[in-house]
């Protein structure tokens, strides 16, 4: 293929010249952390080589924490430089900004309403109590999931009783996080299975024995421990740990932290949690507060459940809680 690059670039450069209509081709590659990360580079490179010089234009869709668009093998810079070559786009809506997130879902769920014809807020009709707010944190904020987790929160509605409050929520959690673990397997590399696995195993033992939904990591913790940076980017990309705030200062420890929340699919079915289990309201106007409460996850206690997690860890994960004698 590297031979073959001159004669496409003067191909596309015959097109352009020929063409009386099209000025512009934009190339669009979509799950590209799909492929193995010791080649995206090179396929990266090899795109931005082809575009470059003639009105050719590329986007990358991908997982910021799954992909390695550049790489410098041997002194020889290989892809292409964030803000050099491509600029970065986020697109997701995240728990950190839940008020925009939940304005944003919001005004997705009034756009298929007005198509229904719906002449009543959707959020009013729909929704009941605390039901809106538990659907968008159940969803991490991603629009796909927050409409389909709606359909079948209606889909398991009794007649007469249709709108949709926490409990019923709570209901599918499970479910949404055994989905997730599911897209973390089938879009991440078999090698880093079980290491994921095992941190998500760890990090939510660590929640339980702490009894919240939220953890505090040091700054300085994610600017020294690499690691422990990759993992909690990994599982927030897969929506199994959610970025909930930054630059907090806690109330015991000095420096500024960083703020995580465990999807509630970790643990919303666990029964001997009942009446036990705090949950950092993440939606409430004073959150940032709570969050200053939150225990530290460092090194230490994420070793020891990591350790101890179980030889089948993805079936300790996935397997709802009998009930207690």
């Amino acid at each position: 293929m590297n031979q073959l690059l001159p004669q496409l670039k003067k191909i596309i450069e015959r097109f352009f010249a020929l063409s009386l209509k099209v000025q512009v081709i934009f190339v669009q590659l979509d799950d590209f952390y799909q492929l193995k990360r010791p080649i995206q580079p090179y396929v990266t490179d090899y795109v931005h080589r082809l575009c470059k010089d003639v009105p050719l234009f590329f986007k990358i869709g991908t997982l910021r924490h799954a992909s390695s668009l550049y790489a410098d093998r041997n002194h020889q810079p290989i892809g292409a430089q964030e803000r050099h070559d491509y600029q970065p786009i986020n697109i997701d809506y995240t728990l950190a900004q839940y008020d925009k997130t939940a304005k944003q879902l919001g005004k997705t769920l009034q756009e298929y309403a007005a198509k229904a014809h719906m002449k009543q807020s959707p959020v009013d009709t729909l929704f009941k109590g605390e039901g809106f707010n538990r659907l968008v944190l159940a969803s991490g904020g991603v629009p796909r999931d927050f409409l389909s987790l709606l359909l079948e929160a209606l889909a398991n509605k009794s007649e007469g009783d249709e709108r949709i409050g926490k409990d019923d929520v709570r209901s599918l959690s499970l479910s949404t996080f055994q989905r997730r673990i599911e897209e973390l397997k089938a879009d991440s590399e078999e090698r880093d299975h079980d290491v994921l696995m095992r941190g998500i195993y760890a990090i939510r033992s660590f929640c339980m024995e702490r009894q919240v939904n939220v953890f505090l990591v040091a700054d300085k913790t994610l600017q020294t421990k690499s690691d422990i940076k990759e993992l909690l980017n990994r599982l927030v990309d897969y929506r199994i740990v959610h970025h909930v705030g930054g630059a907090l200062t806690h109330k015991t420890q000095s420096g500024t932290f960083t703020a995580y929340m465990i999807d509630i699919g970790a643990y919303a079915n666990l029964r001997k949690l009942a009446n036990r289990f705090r949950e950092v309201d993440v939606t409430a106007k004073d959150a940032r507060e709570q969050c200053r409460t939150a225990p530290i996850l460092d090194e230490g206690p994420l070793e020891k459940f990591f350790s101890s997690s179980p030889d089948d860890v993805e079936s300790a994960l996935l397997t709802e809680e009998e009930p207690e004698e």
